[in-house]
């Protein structure tokens, strides 16, 4: 009995070590315990539904119409310290955009479940979700900023203790004492007020939910660090402009190409978000200031989405859109244009796939979709994504699982074949750093959340997953500009841009572009050394465009480990 006294005396003190190794250092401003109701200096915002339960507080939004959450301000030198938010929280329900739990916008619609705090320059945060019972494909919840950051984990299973790290513009956040978000640049939202604040619960009225709250609590602390990080980078962004059109339309989702020569194409969705929509083409010779529309090519199925200049001066373009045939076959169209991309010409085109990633029926497709390349021999090689239910539910039925490859074209399109296979997830950008290292990022599925990384040592041929990115959401881009610097642009619920400076094994300087929600789709290319043309489809306020555009300047202020472009 007496050999078993320790290691009970030891369990039984191993909460309280590890709570005051957590507090050590920390000076905590304000700190709820969920065994009362929330007073004194904690104020109800809109209409909490608080009750007390077992030690803590069952805190409810059901309605569509209001908020429910408690706000306390806060006050404290910031100069050389960190803000430490911790709050332990289980998750019970929720509900979302469209009745899913996985597609919140929080900048939009606020959140049901989350933690949001100001320092009374920036306010940020994070929100909880459940794992989607409608779609098996988003198999946990997430743990997310406010933003762009994504960590998927079971958020309904226990209390987990979260705690967010928050110093200058950087928001880490740890899970019962584990890192799941690095959060360089995330506490990036300007404040909508000098106040010092922080609010927990739900700040949405269209979303609801339910969470149980042990404790919330705020303090300071000295940094871990003697300074921030300085960025190797100067990024200076313009001021946006829409695209001139003359009519309300449904323009979104905008692809951009440069074909030299001051000439720019943009490829982008002219439907309702749908299997076989329109797409049109747009041609600029002002750097994206003005763009007219190539006349045959607008609300046509078959226009063309990845556009590249062939070495004769034309310029070949495959249809997004494939076509499954009775007979089995896999066809499309190509489309040649003329060098000033003003008059084409159409062909068909038979795809050849491997029989597991090959369309079999209705839903399933194979999508051509935004980098492609005129290889020194003649031939093209193209970036494409398949769709096809080929994962089953334990009940039999099956859901869509993405996979991006790379096509090879020899004879301009007419037929293409598979040459690799890059991974899981779809809407591919793949960059080649150098002749023999690409990289590729994908979306895994149809919700928000991680991006997945690949990439390839041999041209292309084999690939290999490199990690789950915490960045995530839909459509990322990706530029290896002329300096060395890589950027990626990637967007929903806002539009984002982001750099590396070592070929994309870290990510770094953040950037909100925009967070107006619409598709939130996103396209950059380099149009003069150094300087970004971004487009995304978030609307000008007073403006019948739904694409708008600006520029981003970005410059090099101390030497990096930076991959040459012509490596």
């Amino acid at each position: 009995m007496k050999s078993i006294l320790p290691l009970i005396t030891a369990l039984l003190l191993a909460p309280l070590l590890a709570l005051h190794a957590a507090d050590d250092g920390t000076t905590w401003l304000l700190d709820y315990n969920g065994k009362v109701l929330p007073a004194a200096t904690w104020a109800a915002i809109g209409k909490p539904n608080a009750r007390l339960e077992d030690g803590a507080l069952h805190l409810s939004d059901h309605s569509k119409d209001d908020m429910g959450a408690f706000e306390a301000e806060w006050s404290g030198d910031l100069d050389g310290k960190e803000i430490i938010v911790e709050a332990r929280v289980k998750l019970v329900n929720m509900t979302g955009h469209r009745d899913s739990p996985t597609a919140t916008w929080p900048q939009r619609d606020g959140a049901p479940i989350c933690i949001q705090v100001s320092d009374g320059k920036h306010e940020e945060g994070i929100l909880l979700t459940p794992a989607q019972d409608k779609h098996p494909e988003a198999a946990k919840g997430y743990v997310r900023t406010l933003t762009d950051r994504f960590a998927q984990t079971d958020t309904r299973d226990a209390f987990h203790t979260y705690r967010l790290i928050i110093r200058g513009e950087d928001m880490a956040v740890e899970m019962d004492g584990k890192r799941i978000i690095e959060g360089r640049d995330a506490f990036w939202r300007p404040a909508t007020s000098p106040r010092k604040f922080i609010r927990f619960g739900s700040t949405s009225k269209p979303f609801t939910g339910e969470a149980r709250w042990e404790y919330v609590r705020l303090g300071l602390r000295p940094a871990s660090t003697e300074s921030v990080e300085k960025s190797p980078l100067k990024i200076t962004v313009s001021g946006p402009w829409p695209l001139n059109v003359e009519t309300k339309n449904t323009e979104s989702r905008p692809y951009l190409y440069d074909m030299g020569k001051g000439l720019l194409l943009m490829s982008n969705a002219q439907g309702a978000d749908s299997l076989l929509e329109p797409y049109g083409v747009r041609r600029s010779t002002d750097a994206g200031k003005t763009w007219q529309v190539v006349t045959g090519l607008v609300q046509n199925v078959d226009s063309p989405q990845e556009l590249v200049r062939l070495a004769d001066g034309r310029i070949l373009g495959p249809s997004r859109w494939t076509h499954l045939q009775p007979d089995g076959t896999l066809t499309g169209k190509t489309t040649i244009l003329d060098a000033k991309a003003e008059t084409f010409a159409m062909h068909d085109s038979t795809i050849t796939m491997p029989k597991e990633f090959m369309p079999a029926k209705a839903g399933e497709v194979l999508l051509f979709e935004r980098h492609i390349w005129a290889e020194k021999d003649g031939s093209i090689t193209a970036v494409a994504w398949s769709r096809r239910a080929t994962l089953k539910l334990p009940n039999g039925r099956g859901f869509p699982e993405r996979h991006t490859h790379v096509l090879h074209s020899t004879d301009l399109g007419k037929t293409w074949t598979h040459l690799a296979h890059v991974g899981l997830g779809g809407e591919p950008a793949i960059v080649r750093l150098s002749d023999r290292e690409w990289l590729a990022v994908t979306r895994p599925d149809a919700h928000m959340s991680n991006f997945l990384q690949h990439r390839s040592l041999d041209g292309g041929r084999t690939w290999k997953f490199e990690r789950t990115l915490e960045e995530g959401s839909v459509m990322p881009d990706l530029v290896l500009m002329s300096h060395g610097v890589l950027a990626c642009s990637y967007g929903r619920p806002v539009s984002n841009l982001m750099f590396s400076v070592d070929g994309g094994r870290i990510w770094r300087d953040h950037r909100v572009i925009s967070d107006r929600a619409n598709f939130n789709y996103t396209a950059i290319r380099e149009i003069s050394p150094g300087r970004l043309l971004y487009m995304h489809d978030g609307p000008i306020p007073g403006s019948l465009a739904r694409i708008n555009s600006l520029y981003i300047d970005v410059e090099k202020t101390k030497p990096a480990n930076m991959p040459s472009p012509n490596k």
